[in-house]
């Protein structure tokens, strides 16, 4: 036993470093004793706009760890871990529990913040927690493996599944955060028995070639060449950032196939499929929840970001220094990067934008808020250009470098990656209140972007540091 809770510590010391696994437990700590002193003060909450966050990010988990899904696996794991005398089932299964561990302290670290405005009792708050982080990885461990098409349906299911709490559907996995702990509950517990039990089996059949050897083929799957015939240099990076969207992220589980994958969609593919959710959106949102249209714009807002900017912003992940700074001055390519990805998330974002502004002139009492998401057009893409110098400036995302295994460890300085996320949202609430607020915000951080932009120096120094933090 002293021997497995070595391997647990080892493991877990591999994934996240000790500044951060600090700063989750000290979120950890401050949500549970503000919940106990809320609670015995008696204090009330009239609001549920903290109801309504916690759902929008506990469904944030559900999609997202179902989709990048799989047992995360490590270089150090294949070329050391792996190797040593361990009994197979017994490090697999500290692989998973390590897993539970690290997602439980990340999941807890950004619900818990809201625990005391969900009104839970001790019993209720320790239960669905618990029963929500079994099920988030269980299901992420065995939906890792299915082919992409299949993770894409299954994802689509649960973030329908997950927001169902907001139209008063109180059997779901997030209902537990909107005022329906006993059907949240009653879900939760045959839902997580059965990913479990399905995750179990999957655990207890892996083969021993699985230590040998992690798939080390190519896993960007590129379907098609392109053309970039009549484009060349600056002309050619445009043309591919504004028509593809680049991806990065791992895929596959604890089967034989995972990786860590990069791959490319056609902007218009996105923009169709936006397009039609967009317009559903605002079907549901006129036909159903009118008089709440202000707060279901601001929380669609919220959930359409996080998902952009984290694609987005992970494509930084596949580039290559040998060959785009051997090419063009290294300050010059990287400000034209930023730039590209700033417009194709213009494009992105229009029918969104368009649906909001439906809304607007539909629903009348919904306030400022839809029509003020134009403010969005002009944060977002300045928050992208931004975020794209300070990521590459202290290498907040490591480089894919070798198919089959994730880059590197949790670090602090990768929790500032999400802050640029949080900037959006300010500016987002802001214009859910104040269109003129949304719009000197926003002005703001587009302000400071064409500033950066206007540097070369600081955009070298960025690509320089690249290089110093092992990107090759």
């Amino acid at each position: 036993m002293v021997k497995w809770f070595k391997l647990l510590k080892f493991i877990i010391k591999t994934r996240i470093s000790p500044g951060m696994l600090a700063i989750l437990l000290i979120i950890i700590i401050y949500a549970i004793f503000t919940g106990i002193g809320m609670s015995s003060s008696g204090i009330k909450i009239n609001t549920k706009v903290p109801q309504y966050y916690a759902v929008i990010y506990a469904t944030f988990f559900l999609v997202f760890s179902s989709f990048s899904g799989g047992l995360a696996i490590l270089k150090s794991d294949r070329d050391y871990l792996f190797l040593l005398p361990i009994n197979k089932r017994q490090l697999i299964v500290t692989l998973f529990i390590a897993q539970i561990i690290i997602l439980g302290s990340s999941i807890i670290a950004f619900l818990g913040f809201y625990l005391p405005f969900l009104g839970l009792n001790a019993w209720e708050a320790v239960t669905s927690f618990a029963l929500f982080i079994l099920f988030v990885t269980s299901l992420s461990t065995y939906v890792g493996d299915l082919p992409t098409g299949r993770k894409a349906i299954i994802s689509a299911f649960l973030g329908a599944w997950g927001i169902s709490p907001l139209l008063s559907f109180p059997y779901s996995p997030t209902a537990i955060f909107f005022g329906y702990p006993l059907s949240g509950i009653f879900i939760l517990v045959p839902s997580t028995a059965v990913t479990m039990i399905f995750s179990n089996k999957k655990i207890a059949n892996i083969g021993i070639e699985y230590f040998k050897t992690v798939n080390k083929g190519s896993s960007v799957g590129f379907k098609g060449n392109i053309s970039f015939a009549g484009h060349k240099g600056i002309k050619a990076l445009y043309y591919f950032n504004i028509n593809y969207l680049t991806i990065a992220g791992r895929s596959g589980g604890i089967g034989y196939n995972v990786r860590y994958f990069s791959g490319r969609v056609k902007i218009t593919k996105i923009l169709l499929a936006i397009s039609i959710v967009s317009a559903v959106y605002a079907f549901i949102t006129i036909k159903y929840l009118s008089t709440n249209a202000n707060l279901v714009s601001l929380l669609t807002s919220i959930f359409v970001v996080s998902f952009i900017y984290s694609f987005m912003q992970t494509s930084i992940a596949n580039e290559r220094p040998w060959l785009a700074f051997t090419s063009i001055d290294p300050g010059s390519f990287l400000i034209h990067l930023s730039i590209s990805k700033a417009i194709s998330s213009i494009i992105i974002l229009l029918p969104l934008v368009i649906s909001d502004a439906i809304i607007g002139l539909v629903v009348s009492r919904a306030g400022p808020s839809p029509i003020s998401q134009v403010t969005l057009l002009i944060a977002m893409p300045s928050i992208l250009i931004i975020s794209n110098y300070v990521a590459t400036r202290y290498s907040l995302i490591p480089q894919i470098r070798e198919e089959g295994v994730l880059p590197g460890q949790m670090r602090i300085k990768q929790f500032f990656f999400a802050i640029p996320m949080y900037i959006i949202f300010a500016v987002i609430g802001i214009s859910a209140f104040s269109f003129f607020g949304g719009l000197v915000s926003s002005g703001i951080l587009c302000l400071i972007a064409v500033i950066m932009l206007t540097n070369k120096r600081i955009w070298r120094k960025a690509a320089y540091s690249m290089i110093d933090h092992g990107y090759v």
